[in-house]
């Protein structure tokens, strides 16, 4: 059995190798948003690069909205009892161009869980979100991070009327719950880890001029 350790350094070793794999540096290409997956893992897993590359987004536009705890509140008794607040809400948009990057990788019940941070000023799990990987491979949103002197956080789907909630994606057989937004329709939406990938297409051509018989 692989020690904690030597596994979030294969998962970290092979999301390098990705960033390098697909093309990131390249700037003559058009790039095209897909989701890691298990193959990817096991085609690059051999290989070592720096993780400082890769550059991940999510699949949908994620809002969280933060409620401050109890500030403002007044509490007043004059025959009946009189409560008033000023709610105070921040609100933090992730959009699908964000650029974010993995700090950390672990181990959750059996599937890999990444950590990724979308501010410059977030370097630890704390303030990172998570993405846990599902029966399909996805890696989706599975974390969403705490802040001091707010409420617990809500998540929604593109827009804030579409709140998601955690819950098993396919079936009580997920090993993890992420974070679901479910339509009248009983699709079932969440928000997914993306990389863009570079294709070049380079064209090499040998010409020969022959200078014909006389």
């Amino acid at each position: 059995m692989r020690a904690p350790g030597d596994y979030r350094q294969r998962v970290l070793r092979a999301l390098s190798v990705f960033a390098l794999s697909v093309g990131l540096l390249s700037s003559t290409s058009c790039a095209k948003r897909l989701v890691l997956t298990p193959g990817e893992f096991e085609r690059i897993d051999k290989r070592e690069q720096a993780v400082d590359a890769l550059r991940v987004y999510v699949n949908k536009r994620l809002i969280v909205v933060y409620e401050a705890d109890d500030r403002g509140s007044t509490y007043e008794v004059d025959r009946t009892i009189n409560t008033s607040q000023d709610r105070q809400l921040l609100r933090v948009i992730i959009s699908r161009s964000t650029m974010g990057q993995i700090i950390d990788s672990q181990d959750s019940n059996g599937a890999p869980k990444l950590w990724v941070t979308y501010s410059s000023r977030c370097k630890e799990k704390d303030c990172a979100y998570g993405f846990v990987q599902t029966e399909d491979g996805v890696f989706r949103l599975n974390t969403v991070p705490k802040r001091d002197g707010y409420l617990d956080p809500k998540a929604y789907f593109r827009r804030e009327t579409k709140q998601m909630t955690q819950g098993k994606l396919a079936s009580l057989a997920e090993k993890n719950n992420v974070y679901l937004f479910k339509k009248k329709n009983g699709k079932i939406r969440t928000i997914d880890l993306i990389v863009k990938k570079r294709t070049d297409n380079k064209r090499q051509v040998d010409t020969i001029r022959d200078g014909g018989v006389r």
